[in-house]
């Protein structure tokens, strides 16, 4: 059972967030704070941007001890672009799907065994196309008051991680590594560490809008 403190932070950080999320968003310019810098060559290379595929991620937050958590799965291994990466719960529309919220919620659930409801999301962010996989990434936030139980999928998710909001809040908390480009050169890529956990790509360009917005809000609370 939840406390009375624990209620009004609840609801006044939904509050905060939906205010936040219903104005301008920083976008473009808080996803290039976590973009690798060959994104512009890769998407120039890509032809078939315009016939890009939609898909959807789903941005969680909850409480534990009056500190906000998000969470994370690590992918299991696999021959695709993104196998063994840290992402967002989520995936691509199913024909009985009705929009990117429900995607979103149903990949949720599929790979981490959290049940959302449309009630639990509070808004979105902005679209991010990903050039390797040739997706255009819809982000969506929602709230829980307490932590969830969770179930992962052992075909799609290795791991799942829930690290709090405020260690993505130090400098420190950003790191780069080198990462092999298929010409055999190196780049530096710009990515979040937790732990043993590198969150690069596209992942760290949605969370970096995502910070922006909170702690935004958070500043003028």
């Amino acid at each position: 059972m939840k406390n009375k403190r624990n209620t009004i932070e609840y609801t006044n950080l939904i509050a905060m967030l939906k205010e936040q999320l219903s104005r301008e968003l920083p976008g473009f310019s808080a996803q290039e704070k976590m973009s690798p810098p060959h994104r512009r060559e890769l998407i120039e290379a890509n032809s078939n941007r315009h016939d890009a595929k939609p898909g959807s991620v789903m941005i969680i937050l909850f409480p534990v001890n009056d500190t906000w958590h998000v969470v994370f799965t690590k992918r299991v291994e696999y021959k695709g672009v993104h196998g063994g990466q840290v992402s967002f719960p989520g995936g691509k529309p199913e024909k009985h799907d009705n929009d990117l919220i429900q995607t979103a919620i149903r990949e949720t659930f599929e790979e981490t065994g959290v049940q959302l409801s449309t009630r639990d999301v509070i808004g979105k962010l902005t679209d991010l196309y990903v050039p390797p996989s040739n997706f255009i990434i819809s982000a969506f936030v929602s709230v829980l008051p307490e932590a969830p139980a969770f179930n992962p999928d052992p075909q799609e998710v290795s791991r799942i991680f829930t690290p709090p909001l405020s260690h993505f809040m130090k400098t420190s908390a950003i790191e780069y590594r080198n990462y092999l480009l298929a010409d055999g050169s190196e780049v530096g890529i710009p990515g979040y560490i937790y732990e043993d956990y590198f969150i690069w790509g596209a992942t760290a360009m949605i969370f970096s809008e995502f910070l922006d917005i909170f702690i935004n809000g958070c500043r003028q609370c």
